[in-house]
């Protein structure tokens, strides 16, 4: 019976029984549920009664249904919600989930758990961090997304702010540049450049810069110009245009990830170059008004009488620091152009100051007011 009275009946005699009002035990009785998991069996009569000591015949009543940074779902008991989200679980979908930005704008929501792999494979927590800040030759500045910068730089556009030159530009200047290093004497010709207050620009190669790493970096760190010098000192011109300026973003790649620097210029090895790999390379190409031939000479005073018999204003001067002659050299060719009335600055500050800067594509053996 309702109030819970029972008898053992034939089956035979069930539909008799009921007719009479008995039923069977699972219309009179039910299994009812707390916060804290527990369970009983009760009379269906005397519902209300344990539904006011907060027990419930509804085991979902008794349960919330929580969420795990991998996107796997756990149904807690009520009593134990808190501790479950201190141990990280998460009361909504969405707060297990991260929206990430992709490089060319794109949005995709992950689980928690997933979001590190996803930052491998370029994307991004932020819209700020999957955008970047590119500059024109002529100091523009603009925002765009990271996947969109390849285009700009392709175009000139640089990584870096263009070299705002402190030079005066009615005073004469000259730009010394060393090719093919970094090397053992680059130290020396750093120490020398310091000690004057003069700049210069360092045509890099990219394979010597795993073993001359501190050199770049000090190159950097004194405020010198850092322009590549491909990556093998391989003729550009034997290349197509597209592997040229594959070589050129190689070593440009290794030069940023060293010293957070992305070369603005480039120096062809040999001077070889075209105007269809110029165009690729989206890069102004420095060459040179006074060829020293220290390469050749391997001579202090030969390197010194080629400069100094010769400089005038504008000049880009080209010399190597991986001999020692030449850095021997450039401790007296220093101090004798400052005394001349030469401002000693770098090939990007010589463009800045006379001609607002240099272009993409074109080359410049000098830079003259």
């Amino acid at each position: 019976m309702p109030d819970g009275r029972e008898i053992a009946v034939r089956s035979d005699d069930v539909p008799r029984w009921q007719d009479k009002g008995w039923l069977q035990w699972d219309q009179v009785y039910t299994v009812i549920y707390n916060s804290q998991g527990e369970n009983r069996e009760v009379l269906r009569i005397d519902l209300d009664l344990w539904r006011g000591q907060g027990w419930s015949d509804n085991i979902a009543d008794m349960q919330t249904t929580l969420f795990a940074d991998d996107g796997s779902r756990a149904a807690v008991w009520n009593d134990y919600v808190e501790d479950s989200l201190a141990g990280g679980l998460h009361l909504t979908e969405a707060e297990a989930q991260t929206l990430l930005y992709g490089a060319d704008g794109t949005e995709m929501t992950v689980w928690n758990a997933e979001v590190e792999a996803y930052l491998t494979q370029g994307f991004y927590r932020t819209p700020e961090e999957a955008h970047t800040v590119i500059y024109s030759p002529d100091g523009a500045e603009m925002t765009v997304w990271r996947a969109e910068a390849e285009a700009y730089l392709a175009q000139g556009w640089s990584e870096t702010p263009p070299a705002r030159s402190t030079a005066d530009p009615n005073r004469p200047m000259v730009a010394l540049t060393f090719d093919d290093g970094p090397g053992p004497y680059t130290d020396k010709i750093l120490n020398c450049l310091e000690k004057y207050g003069a700049k210069a620009t360092f045509y890099v190669v990219g394979n010597r810069l795993g073993t001359y790493s501190k050199q770049l970096k000090r190159e950097a760190e004194t405020g010198m110009e850092i322009g590549c010098h491909s990556w093998s000192h391989t003729q550009l011109t034997t290349l197509n245009a597209s592997a040229a300026a594959n070589d050129i973003k190689r070593t440009n790649d290794r030069v940023n990830e060293l010293t957070g620097i992305r070369p603005a210029t480039v120096r062809p090895p040999y001077g070889s170059h075209n105007a269809a790999i110029r165009s690729a390379a989206g890069a102004p190409f420095i060459l040179w008004s006074v060829d020293t031939l220290d390469w050749k000479t391997r001579n202090a005073d030969s390197t010194y009488n080629a400069v100094m018999n010769s400089v005038k204003d504008g000049d880009i001067i080209l010399m190597h620091d991986i001999h020692s002659a030449t850095a021997d050299a450039v401790e007296r060719i220093v101090p004798a152009l400052i005394e001349r009335g030469f401002q000693l600055v770098t090939v990007s500050e010589m463009g800045s100051a006379r001609k607002g800067g240099l272009t993409a594509g074109s080359a410049y053996s000098s830079i003259r007011p």
